[in-house]
């Protein structure tokens, strides 16, 4: 009884996860829309973020001053990210899409400059999660640079195929899981 409602579960859980895929694939523009504001919403995470790192690192100076103005960056793009899909003119949205990529450039030359002062205040710091970040804030910016429209556009088919290829095979694999234990 237990083994098949939890193989009752998994088969819904793969379902679920095969027709969001068909939901993106067929609802472009509103993923599109969904991931904007998720994009916003991270940004003010990020935001927040960087002023409480202002504190625990107590940058001082130059190093202090751009990443306020970085911190104070990312919480006014997040907050037009979550705003811009809102916005009935594609054409501010496709604005709003450059400026956010100039946004994750300044992000990361902060990022770089701040690792760099960070090892010279004391090496055993960890800048491990700094350099990530500078590092996928370049990568997504080139990337929104290219050109944004058609970049997500075949960003999110991507991601809806491969919700369906994943959702398909949590099923299949659940199943065969199911049939090996019993």
């Amino acid at each position: 009884m237990k083994n098949t409602f939890r193989l009752i579960c998994n088969i819904v859980l793969g379902l679920a996860v095969a027709a969001l895929g068909v939901l993106i694939l067929t609802n472009k523009e509103s993923f599109i829309k969904i991931a904007m504001i998720g994009a916003g919403i991270v940004a003010v995470i990020e935001g927040f973020a960087g002023f409480l790192n202002i504190r625990r690192w107590q940058f001082e100076g130059t190093t202090k001053t751009i990443s306020i103005v970085r911190a104070s960056l990312m919480l006014i793009l997040g907050c037009l990210a979550v705003y811009a899909p809102f916005s009935t003119a594609t054409f501010l949205v496709t604005t709003f899409v450059y400026i956010f990529a100039v946004g994750l450039v300044f992000s990361a030359v902060v990022d770089i400059q701040n690792i760099v002062v960070l090892k010279g205040l004391d090496p055993d710091i960890p800048r491990t999660s700094l350099v990530w970040d500078a590092l996928i804030d370049f990568v997504l910016a080139v990337v929104l640079f290219v050109n944004p429209t058609s970049i997500m556009s075949v960003a999110v088919t991507i991601i809806g195929i491969v919700a369906i290829v994943l959702g398909i095979v949590y099923v299949v694999y659940t199943i065969k899981l199911y049939r090996y234990e019993n």
